[in-house]
């Protein structure tokens, strides 16, 4: 299938690493330049290399997600490089694992600033060019935290949950303007921080890291989740979804929400 893609530009916030790497890698696969937002240039730089290596075009801008004027100097400095038809926003994670009222006041605002308040920010300074030019897409990465309650990670499932609003609520704002809006919602993903965790957690409990079922061990024994496929996606299933949904074919799907998750709830603690 023809994505049309092709020459599209996208930003991917939070990109040097992680699920936000995977999809500027599958956009740029698809024709798309991308540019890579990072925190750290060297970072930012790896995944522009791969990118490039692989014959796709992509350019990087740092920045920090800290601040109103921090978002709205890394917007404009997006900008400055040329029309942004894509925006996906995927950054953020969780932090620190603690009980549900141990969890500092701080997390709760810095997770809610970053999911929910940076990305409309984003969306505000970027979006309404989309409006002039009759076409845009933005996606939301949400997280199948949204659904249940994670009693460790209490923050980030109440953030998460408030992308799915905000996608709501802008999709039916934007109508017909040319531009979609859509959600993301992630269950467990292998990205590199995913496998250090398993491997830890697993080794804790006494498994062997070479056990062929290693990780579907650590999923039920150590994790406790609930994934009937037994596994975590992969990054270019995450891709895959992320540029289906920003794509040409997918023109008549605004407001809605994709689940990636294997079919199940995935991690609870």
């Amino acid at each position: 299938m023809d994505l049309g893609l092709k020459n599209r530009r996208a930003f991917v916030a939070g990109s040097s690493s992680g699920i936000g790497a995977g999809m500027a890698i599958g956009l740029a696969r698809e024709g798309c330049e991308v540019i890579v937002h990072g925190r750290k240039l060297e970072r930012a730089a790896e995944v522009v290399d791969r990118i490039r290596k692989e014959g796709g075009k992509a350019i990087s801008v740092i920045g920090e997600l800290d601040t109103l004027p921090s978002v709205d100097d890394l917007a404009a400095r997006a900008l400055q490089t040329g029309p942004i038809d894509i925006l996906i926003n995927s950054a953020g994670a969780c932090q620190d694992v603690r009980d549900w009222f141990d969890v500092p006041m701080e997390n709760w605002f810095h997770q809610y600033q970053i999911s929910v308040v940076y990305a409309v920010q984003l969306i505000r300074a970027m979006v309404p060019l989309m409006q002039e030019r009759g076409w845009g897409r933005v996606l939301n990465v949400s997280s199948t935290a949204a659904y249940h309650g994670m009693t460790r990670h209490p923050e980030y499932s109440a953030a998460k949950i408030a992308n799915l609003s905000v996608s709501a609520s802008l999709a039916i704002r934007l109508g017909n303007s040319g531009v979609t809006v859509n959600t993301l919602v992630s269950g467990l993903v292998m990205t590199e921080h995913t496998e250090r965790a398993a491997k830890i957690s697993g080794e804790s409990i006494g498994l062997d890291p070479d056990d062929p079922d290693f990780m579907p061990k650590v999923l039920r024994d150590a994790w406790g989740a609930n994934i009937p496929l037994g596994r975590g996606a992969t990054m270019e299933e995450m891709a895959a979804a992320a540029c289906f949904l920003v794509s040409e074919p997918a023109s008549f799907i605004t407001g809605a929400c994709l689940r990636v998750d294997g079919g199940g709830a995935g991690i609870t603690f």
